[in-house]
């Protein structure tokens, strides 16, 4: 069955609304740890449950924006609305090759 999106034909994209958000979950884990933060630090700083921290990390907690904010917000970092990069033609014919 086909999604909303896949009949948008002037909106073009390369990943599902589920792709993105697993990107989103690696990136908000590889953050806490680049900065060396244990789910329990992170908690500290943010005022927010360690608990809460997990769930959203293990994708059993879909957080709000609000969450999110609670969270990075006291670590000097914010949320972005940011145009998905499309892979051009070439990087798309070279991954049906391979």
């Amino acid at each position: 069955m086909k999604k909303m999106y896949d009949y948008i034909n002037y909106i073009e994209v390369d990943k599902t609304p589920s792709e993105l958000y697993q990107e989103f979950l690696n990136d908000f884990v590889a953050f806490r740890k680049e900065n060396n933060l244990t789910q329990e630090l992170l908690s500290l700083y943010s005022n927010v449950g360690r608990v809460k921290i997990a769930r959203i990390e293990s994708n059993m907690h879909s957080p709000t924006v609000k969450a999110m904010m609670d969270i990075l917000g006291p670590l000097g970092y914010t949320l972005k609305i940011e145009k998905v990069k499309k892979k051009n033609r070439k990087e798309n014919k070279d991954c049906l090759e391979n």
